[in-house]
This record gives C-alpha cells, structure tokens and sequence, in this order.
C-alpha cells in the first residue's frame, strides 16, 4: 500500500454495537503451517466470531525452520492499516486479541488502536516475548508491555516465563505463580491465565501440564491437565489465547468453565497432532509436527471436558454436604422422575444408584463418584412454587444403594423451630452450614443459604453467554454466589481429588 489515507477522526467510533461478536486479531502470519493468526483464525470463526486480521509479520513458515523469510511491519505500517478501518467506520470490534508483536513501534500502535476501538472492546493479550528462559524480541518491549499496554488489558496470558518477566519475579512454585498473578492485576488486567505453569507442585513431577486462572479480588484455579509425549509444539499458545477470548465470551460469570474448554481443545489438537504427524529432520533441525487444526474441527465446537480446575487453595471446612435447588431442574425428565417417585415414598427404602438412575444423570458421574469418594452428602429441595409444598429429597451413604428420606419442614417433628429449609437440611444432617453447599438459580434459596453461614453456589445456564451476562438476574445471581456453575459436574472444581 503505497498512499495514506486522511481519515475524518472525528466520528471514527461505531454509533450501535454490533450484533455479533467480531474480533480483530493482531498476530504473526505464516504462508505454510498454524502458528499465530493461522491457529486462531479459523477456530474463532468455527465458534461464531467474525475475525478481521492483521499480520504483524507475514514469513513463508514459522521461525522453527531453518530458513525465515518474509516481512515485518513496524508502526507505520500498522497505523496505515488502522486509519483505513477507521475512515471507512468499521472498527466496531467486541475483542481486539494480539500476540506476537515484533518491534517498540507497532506495540505502541496497538496503544493507539485501543484508543480507536469502543470504549466496550475487551482486549486479550497475549504477550508473546520468549519461553523457557529465551527472548524471542527485544528487551526494550517488556518495559512497554508494563508500562503502556498492561494497564488497558482485559485478559492477559503469558506463559511463565512472560510471566516472570513482566511481573519481576522468579516462579518456582504454585504460591510464586499466585504472587505473580498479584503483581501483574496491580499493573491493570483483571484476569490473568498463566498458560504454563513448569513448576513441580504445579506439574506432579512432569506428569501434568498446568495452566492457572487468576481473578482481580477473586479466587486463584489450577488445571492440570495430562501431559502428552511428542512436543514441544508451535502455536499451542495462540490456539490457548484464541480459545481463552472465544469461552470467556461464551461464560462470562464462569471464566474457569473457559480454561477448562481452551484446555480440552488444546489437549485433543496436541493428541491428534502426533498421531497423523512425526515431524520431520531438516538438516541437524528438528521441525516438530505442524498442528492439526483442520482435523479438530468438531472437537473444538464443542470441547468434552474432562478435567475441571481445582482451587489453589480449597475451601476450609472440606465440603461434607451438598444442597440442590430441585427447581433449578423442575423442567428436565430425570429430575421429574424422581420427585414423581419420591411423594410419599418410604423413608427407610433403599433404591440402587445405578449408572441411568435420574440423580446420576443430573449430577453426572464423574461428579458422583467425586462426592462419594469423599463421603459428601447430596440432598435436593423443592419449595419455591407457592402451591408447593416444601421437601427435602436427602441421599447418603453414597455407596451401592442410597438411603431416600422426605420432609416437610412445617410438619417435620424434628423442627419444631420451624427452621428454614436450608437450616433444616444441616440439622439433620449433623453437620455445620459452613460445610455445606447449596446450589441454585434462586435468589431467595442463596440469599437464606448465605444468612445461615453456608458457602453458595449460583448454577447458570449453560449458554449463559454474551446475551445473559448483562440480565438482572445473572448479575443478582452472582452478586449472591460464592462460586457459579453452569452444570452440577463442575461441583468438582470445589471437591479436592
């Protein structure tokens, strides 16, 4: 592009907000393989994002092979690219995602374009500098990542050694990452994901890969996922990156759910990757296989998670029971089911907790056999329709079989205080409110939960997303809720293994 355009500045900024969710990634691009804008282009498109690109630099392949060739833009060439969006009103962005970024100049024109994107634009940087004790760019652009950039940051992730390099510290373990994470929230982002984490508490000895979650003022989580034979691998990090923007959008109130789903994407890309590519030897250079994104393409719509995070630091006093709002779940068959056949069932009955059984199919198994390994009591409560009567469906033991009692707490003889319901269940249970979790998307259920001392757990929907983030009800939902959900299997995160 040979001339400059004259923007009008004056009016550059979209008068509505766009309907979809449209990202404009600044990246790294490579003609051959996926590492940069190539690993995360096409998998935000696959999960709805209109994507705009810019290439901060354009090579035939990434910088693993022997030979690198291509060009770099600087920040004359950026601002040339942004003053065009600009004149022609189409820097309408959600999301501005950048990675690698090659010289002072063009980082500093990124600065700029935040100043041209809506006020609304949530920026995720990742802060491609080096891994494993190597830079891959000038020193000179750490002080400026500090300095000019992190404080307009939304998510950040760094790997651990950007990390270290950004918040001035050494990481040598889970507690270091955590100290880190604090410092990098007081230079400005208020979500920080550490997309590694080599440390031997963190990786069990080299058996796991770890990625850490870190929210401003809220908790710290930890994913371990199994480590995989076969790397290392280029782009894993831009694929993470992606992958972060796209779940977090999609769980706004639930940003570990997103961790967990980027994670699993990862994991299958990494797993496909070795199994249809070896990799290949020119010359005394090893060139590691090339990510098979393509291939994944179902796998990353729709991510099976397998693994949850767990708390960094777990809640004390251990979880003993478990309290679940039955009317989160009045609409689905197996709950319906079980209520059906609880009206005036036996207490003293045992029924088989079997694999099809509708509380398994409403807690998942993964999640039953979480609890039961730990002697978690569940219990679920109906009593929010006023022309309802209030029962307490409680199941221990949660062996083979499982011991079903009712109750209503107005006749029950061993309330005579006429306790709250949520008082009633820690009562007959024995046990400390709390040690006790309620679950529910009631306001009123969290708001008695909380008044007795219980730790509450706020269950959203599934595809509460960009268009149910901003409901009243989400926010007083969350506003009530020590942790949120969005399916009763992600109680594992708050379960120690």
């Amino acid at each position: 592009m040979n001339e400059t355009l004259t923007p009008d500045m004056s009016d550059h900024r979209p008068r509505m907000p766009c309907a979809a969710p449209r990202v404009l990634s600044v990246q790294s691009h490579v003609v051959h393989g996926y590492v940069g804008n190539r690993a995360a282009v096409f998998p935000l498109q696959l999960l709805g994002f209109e994507v705009d690109v810019i290439n901060s630099v354009q090579f035939s392949c990434h910088t693993g092979y022997p030979a690198v060739c291509g060009q770099k833009l600087d920040g004359r060439d950026l601002e040339v690219l942004v003053d065009g969006l600009a004149t022609n009103k189409v820097l309408d962005h959600t999301h501005l995602l950048t990675g690698y970024i090659g010289t002072v100049s063009f980082l500093r024109g990124v600065v700029r374009l935040l100043d041209m994107l809506p006020d609304s634009c949530r920026y995720i940087c990742d802060p491609v500098l080096g891994d494993n004790g190597r830079l891959y760019t000038s020193e000179e652009l750490v002080g400026v990542y500090r300095e000019e950039v992190l404080p307009r940051v939304a998510m950040l992730t760094p790997n651990q050694f950007e990390a270290e390099l950004l918040a001035r510290c050494k990481i040598d373990s889970v507690q270091a990452a955590v100290s880190a994470c604090e410092a990098l929230h007081n230079l400005g982002p208020p979500t920080i994901v550490l997309t590694t984490l080599d440390t031997p508490d963190a990786s069990n000895g080299g058996k796991s890969v770890a990625m850490m979650l870190s929210e401003r003022g809220g908790a710290k989580w930890l994913l371990q996922l199994p480590f995989i034979e076969g790397g290392p691998f280029t782009g894993t990090g831009d694929l993470t990156a992606a992958m972060l923007l796209a779940w977090a959008h999609t769980h706004p109130h639930e940003l570990p759910a997103a961790l967990e789903k980027a994670g699993a994407v990862l994991q299958h890309v990494i797993k496909t990757t070795i199994s249809l590519d070896n990799g290949k030897i020119m010359g005394a250079k090893v060139i590691p296989p090339e990510l098979k994104i393509i291939s994944c393409k179902r796998m990353i719509e729709e991510p099976p998670v397998a693994v949850r995070c767990q708390l960094v630091v777990p809640l004390s006093p251990a979880v003993r029971g478990v309290i679940v709002d039955a009317e989160s779940f009045a609409t689905q068959e197996p709950l319906r089911e079980l209520l059906g056949r609880s009206e005036g069932a036996d207490t003293n009955k045992r029924t088989c907790l079997n694999p099809s059984s509708p509380i398994r199919q409403i807690f998942g198994s993964a999640c039953l056999e979480r609890l039961e390994m730990r002697g978690v009591r569940i219990g679920l409560l109906q009593g929010h329709r006023p022309c309802a009567s209030t029962r307490i469906v409680q199941f221990s033991e949660l062996q083979r079989d499982t011991c079903v009692s009712v109750a209503t707490p107005n006749a029950q003889p061993d309330n005579p205080h006429n306790l709250s319901p949520e008082q009633l269940c820690c009562s007959l249970w024995g046990l400390e409110p709390p040690a006790v979790l309620f679950v529910s998307d009631h306001t009123a259920t969290l708001e008695r939960a909380r008044a007795a001392g219980s730790a509450t757990v706020a269950l959203l929907s599934e595809s509460d997303g960009d268009v149910g983030s901003g409901s009243s009800q989400t926010i007083d939902l969350t506003a009530l809720a020590d942790f949120t959900v969005s399916s009763l299997d992600a109680l594992r995160r708050l379960i120690p293994e």
